[in-house]
């Protein structure tokens, strides 16, 4: 690597530190495993730099339909946000969303999208209470296009929730338990 053995150590340490990887000491040999912010972190810069390149690419990431908290209807409805999807998307979305959980093999599609930059929709402050900004990518479920958002402040960590102009319940006769197919564009 023309390092020293102790520049190695160092580096490692700080790597530690920073959470980007973990260790574990057995015997006289030590393993070294990249932890979830260390992954996170280099889904990020593949995403920066294939943006960079100009690298163009769909991802598909499969799940199941479950119902939600009921929240993403109050969300989806806010004038700020319909503004926004409507410019920034080209349609306005039903009053909802379509929540999928993740299948627990997709992670790593699933981290490729969150790693890219997607569409940026700004946060708003009423006089009630502040609403966050969300990153939005455009997509298809079966041919219907729709967005796929990521609030910034979200409680999911593997369920993607879908806004589209259709209700996409009725107009895929789906219901909790469906398997469906998303396909997201991506930058990378």
């Amino acid at each position: 690597m023309g390092i020293s053995q102790q520049s190695a150590s160092k580096f490692i340490l700080n790597l530690i530190d920073a959470g980007f990887i973990t260790r574990i000491m057995e015997g006289k040999f030590q393993i070294i495993e990249i932890s979830e912010n260390g992954r996170d972190l280099l889904f990020e810069e593949f995403s920066s730099l294939s943006s960079l390149l100009g690298v163009k690419d769909s991802i598909r990431i499969r799940g199941t339909v479950q119902s939600g908290m009921g929240e993403g209807r109050y969300y989806v409805s806010r004038k700020p946000y319909v503004i926004q999807f409507k410019e920034k998307l080209g349609f306005i979305p039903y009053m909802g969303t379509l929540n999928m959980k993740v299948d627990p093999t997709e992670e790593i599609s699933l981290r490729r999208v969150r790693g890219n930059a997607g569409i940026k929709i700004d946060g708003f402050v009423t006089d009630d209470r502040s609403f966050g900004p969300v990153k939005v990518f455009k997509g298809f479920i079966e041919e219907i296009q729709c967005a796929i958002i990521f609030p910034e402040r979200s409680v999911y960590r593997d369920v993607i929730e879908v806004i589209s102009e259709d209700y996409l319940r009725d107009k895929l006769k789906l219901s909790d338990g469906s398997k469906v197919q998303l396909r997201i564009e991506v930058s990378d």
